[in-house]
């Protein structure tokens, strides 16, 4: 028997380049003593600074195969994905993931590194841990030692060539990594190797999109029987649109339970706060959705990267690279459609010259009113139909905060109700949310038969259930 076959294992990792899959799954035996001396090791997979990621300097590799986090917290849970970046699906993870606030690991083969070096980008901008997943995904058992470090060390260059970004995780494809001739190869160029303990078997997809399949995905990442597990799921591979569909309802799971989402070494993440990094721009962002995964504001993106930008904060191009500011709150200043004053203290009014692009969610987003108070403090100026603001036009911006009704849609509800609204140009989630008491989250879980796997993509006229805060 060898090494890799000492546990018995029930469940696929991948698929691999042929469409074949191999029997693996969840290690039965915990190996807990290995793991709790492995907690002082940590090991992150990236890192983020300046206008472009840097080199990261691994730390020591914990040389123990992890299959749960060390205990860095009571409870603590690692998302991961194998296979990508594939750009049918690793967008739309990396959505969601960005719109719950959440950071997960990706294991990237490298000849889909080589072949979609923006999507590796993507996935360092925005502050998630790379690992390697070989360069073409093979059975590493059955190669000649040479032909082992290869693979290894290919995909890594290549991963590095993308991002800048070393990684400092290693999973073998079919979860092969426990033998020592191979899981040694990772150790000494740095990387800790991790298995997992809950795999959700979304390789098994259908083809298609499928509710009772994604309840499975559901099901299979939310039954931890440890309170620190490591959760596998696939960016890439096939289609994996219904483990995008399924992600959210398993990070609401573990986010309401208190768990803390690090790398699989049991780093937490940087939460973001006073905390910078750099994102690509991608195709139907703009810099209030930008704004809605970091704790700056669209404003301070803007004023950080106005020499890039240039004059018209609406006009952000896909491909550049933007310098996110640590600091959060609003810091107003500046030109084009970030050009308003700084939001004035409570109880307060100043004024806002209306830009090029701007909605009454947009401009209230830089100030402590909601778009409903400033409609209602100009109705005379705009008119019944607060979005058609003009460019141009001069807003009194009201000092207090909360919500007083009007505008588009029905008037916040009562503590304890319901409504409904409906969706106008320009609206997001998030900006119909800054005039309620519920959030975004909570209007997205609501609707989500109606918007959707993508909270991103509401469309004008979907009326949507607004539950009380």
């Amino acid at each position: 028997m060898r090494a890799w076959e000492d546990v018995d294992h029930e469940g696929d990792d991948d698929v691999d380049a042929m469409g074949a899959t191999r029997t693996d799954g969840r290690r039965r035996g915990a190996r807990l003593a290995g793991v709790v001396a492995a907690a002082a090791l940590l090991c992150t997979g990236q890192v983020l600074g300046g206008h472009a990621a840097q080199a990261a300097e691994c730390p020591a590799p914990i040389r123990t195969v992890l299959d749960t986090t060390p205990a860095t917290a009571d409870r603590t849970v690692a998302l991961t994905f194998d296979d990508g970046p594939l750009p049918q699906n690793t967008p739309d993870v990396l959505d969601v993931l960005r719109s719950a606030g959440v950071k997960a690991t990706f294991f990237v083969r490298g000849d889909q590194a080589a072949a979609h070096p923006d999507l590796v980008q993507r996935i360092v901008a925005e502050g998630h841990a790379i690992g390697n997943h070989t360069w073409s995904h093979p059975d590493l058992s059955q190669l000649a030692p040479a032909a082992r470090v290869a693979q290894i060390e290919r995909a890594t260059q290549t991963i590095e060539n993308a991002s800048g970004t070393t990684p400092c995780f290693f999973r073998g494809p079919f979860g092969i990594h426990r033998d020592p001739a191979i899981a040694g190869l990772a150790w000494d160029r740095g990387m800790t190797v991790v298995d997992w303990s809950l795999d959700t078997r979304d390789w098994s997809t259908p083809a298609s999109w499928s509710s009772s399949f994604q309840q499975q995905i559901i099901d299979r990442a939310t039954s931890p029987r440890s309170a620190h597990p490591i959760v596998l799921m696939h960016d890439g591979g096939g289609y994996r649109q219904n483990t995008v569909a399924a992600l959210d309802d398993v990070i609401s799971y573990y986010a309401s339970r208190g768990y803390t989402f690090t790398d699989p070494a049991g780093r937490a993440f940087p939460s973001g706060s006073g905390q910078g990094g750099t994102y690509v721009v991608q195709p139907g962002d703009t810099l209030g959705s930008i704004a809605s995964g970091y704790s700056a504001t669209w404003r301070e993106i803007y004023q950080a990267n106005r020499a890039t930008i240039g004059p018209n904060p609406d006009l952000i191009q896909v491909g550049q690279r933007l310098t996110i500011p640590g600091a959060g709150g609003s810091s107003g200043g500046g030109g084009g459609g970030g050009g308003g004053t700084p939001a004035p203290p409570d109880g307060g009014t100043t004024t806002y010259v209306v830009q090029s692009g701007d909605t009454l969610g947009s401009i209230a987003s830089g100030y402590s009113a909601t778009w409903r108070e400033i409609y209602q403090a100009n109705r005379a100026t705009i008119g019944p139909n607060p979005d058609l603001i003009q460019v141009g036009q001069r807003l009194t911006i009201p000092g207090a905060g909360g919500s007083s009704g009007g505008g588009g849609g029905t008037p916040a509800p009562p503590d304890g109700g319901t409504t409904t609204y409906v969706v106008q140009s320009g609206d997001t989630l998030g900006s119909i949310a800054s005039g309620y008491s519920a959030t975004w989250r909570e209007i997205y879980q609501a609707n989500r038969a109606t918007i959707g796997p993508n909270p991103d993509l509401i469309q004008v006229g979907q009326q949507l259930t607004i539950p009380a805060g």
